[in-house]
């Protein structure tokens, strides 16, 4: 009976060190964009598109199932066809973050938090949010912007993510050119 006892708590720890480990994060070059992010699993392929003023797009997908619960992390990034002046770059994010809420149906949000740095890239300005969407999927976004490029990048997933080091590494996981 005493082996039995040994073994289920054997069993119960390695399950739960199975648990609380995050997904193995790897670095993706996006389309030809000169970006690389960290996912947490292989992307799907990278969909580019051109923009009304004719800046290239790329948008990018993956799918995490390390919780038991699927989870979609992505990224979009824009090439901008010219260089943003450092004083307008911050106001350029959030009207496109604007417009990407309309775009996904977002209906609500928490609010901007801006001021947020990366110490890869000391010129990229950064804003953070939390979103709702009207399928009640739950986002967490952070918005970068340096030079002449944008980067969105998302989770969403049907709760929170549960392990918030996961999302650290993911939405700090951007290198721009000469990172």
């Amino acid at each position: 009976m005493r082996n039995l006892f040994v073994f289920v708590l054997l069993l119960l720890s390695i399950f739960s060190s199975a648990q609380t480990s995050g997904p193995r994060f790897s670095k993706y070059p996006i389309g030809e964009s000169t970006v690389q992010i960290y996912f947490p699993s292989q992307p799907d392929e990278v969909y580019v598109d051109y923009s009304p003023d004719s800046s290239m797009v790329y948008t990018v997908e993956c799918t995490d199932s390390s919780t038991g619960q699927d989870f979609q992390f992505g990224a979009i990034v824009v090439n901008l066809k010219d260089e943003i002046e450092e004083d307008l770059q911050e106001e350029l994010l959030v009207s496109y973050l604007d417009y990407l809420k309309e775009s996904f149906n977002i209906e609500s949000a928490a609010g901007y938090g801006k001021g947020h740095t990366l110490t890869t890239h000391e010129s990229a300005k950064g804003i953070i949010d939390l979103w709702e969407d009207e399928d009640l999927q739950k986002w967490e976004i952070t918005g970068w912007i340096a030079e002449n490029t944008i980067v969105v990048l998302f989770e969403y997933g049907p709760d929170e993510y549960p392990n918030k080091s996961v999302i650290e590494i993911f939405m700090k996981g951007v290198r721009f050119s000469g990172d």
